[in-house]
């Protein structure tokens, strides 16, 4: 699954496809040294076993970019769905390589999901972002995220704000 509309405006080629179990440690990895570059911290083992944990959900929806067997960036989201609801998916993670980033990985990697989640019968997504996080929360207004609220994430206790995304009436390719 390419998209080659975004991909030709970057200075770095990549390809977009489905994650598979083989992935999910090079994905946590990067989880990982994301998170402690954002943050400006050391790497944590208990991020990498967080997002380990969340790649190892049944049913879960990864997608990578890769330049030949490295992935420089990953999107995951579950299946949320509340009693009595459409179908709804929580995007979890997205990380891109420091070397990728402002180069439309990002984007891609959001419009893949957001084609994906529609094609597979979605309502909606939700997710969540650190409030002090603006470079993603520009990446998920302008990819048409309507902020929903905010609050806490429950395990930093960061403050964080919430977006929904209406997949009802998308097109799915």
């Amino acid at each position: 699954m390419e998209n080659l509309n975004l991909r030709k405006h970057s200075l770095l080629p990549w390809t977009l496809r489905e994650g598979a179990e083989a992935d999910f440690l090079q994905c946590s990895e990067l989880w990982m040294n994301a998170i402690a570059l954002r943050d400006g911290t050391p790497n944590d083992v208990r991020m990498k076993d967080r997002a380990l944990a969340k790649l190892s959900v049944p049913g879960s929806i990864l997608q990578v970019a890769e330049t030949g067997a490295d992935i420089q960036g990953f999107v995951l989201a579950a299946e949320k769905t509340a009693p009595g609801l459409g179908r709804t998916a929580h995007l979890s993670l997205l990380a891109v390589k420091p070397a990728y980033q402002a180069q439309g990985l990002g984007r891609s990697l959001l419009a893949g999901l957001t084609q994906t989640l529609a094609r597979e019968g979605f309502a909606g997504a939700t997710l969540g972002v650190l409030e002090d996080n603006l470079g993603a929360r520009k990446l998920y207004e302008a990819a048409s995220w309507q902020v929903t609220g905010g609050g806490f994430f429950e395990d930093s206790s960061r403050p964080c704000v919430y977006y929904s995304l209406d997949l009802q009436n998308r097109t799915p390719n």
